[in-house]
């Protein structure tokens, strides 16, 4: 059975409808499942056209070269900074959910969103040969109740 019939349940063109272009078709012997390369560029397709300002805040965080990764208790940003930069210059500012940098020669700020709420407080930077790293604790899932008082 080709991959079109397969499952007949499945009407292509109604799929076809939904996603508003006709889907590409499967090379002799191949199913159209087992092809799927076509997928991520109509996925950035429509990330772009839901989000218009998500592809400019993409370069720019991109032309910094940020890296954001996460452990079990921390998250970790690191900031590639250019050599025209004055390392001294600059100043990093943490809000629970995201980083601000300022400093920069031109004069821009830069904000880097973090996947998860973080604890302020507890951030730690260092530079070192032109990487800026970040290290903030993750804010825990405090499951304890605390007692709010009655007043009378």
């Amino acid at each position: 059975m080709s991959g079109f019939n397969r499952h007949p349940w499945l009407k292509w063109e109604q799929v076809e409808k939904f996603l508003g272009q006709k889907l590409p078709f499967a090379e002799k012997g191949q199913t159209f499942l087992d092809n799927m390369t076509w997928a991520e560029g109509y996925v950035q397709d429509m990330l772009k056209k839901a989000m218009p300002g998500l592809d400019a805040s993409i370069s720019s965080s991109g032309s910094i070269g940020t890296e954001i990764f996460e452990t079990h208790e921390h998250v970790i940003v690191k900031v590639k900074i250019a050599k025209e930069e004055d390392p001294r210059a600059l100043q990093v500012f943490v809000k629970s959910t995201q980083l601000k940098l300022t400093g920069f020669e031109n004069g821009k700020n830069r904000v880097i969103k973090l996947p998860t709420l973080v604890q302020p407080r507890t951030a730690r930077v260092s530079y070192k040969q032109r990487l800026l790293e970040i290290k903030v604790r993750k804010r825990g899932l405090n499951e304890s109740y605390h007692e709010a008082y009655i007043r009378y």
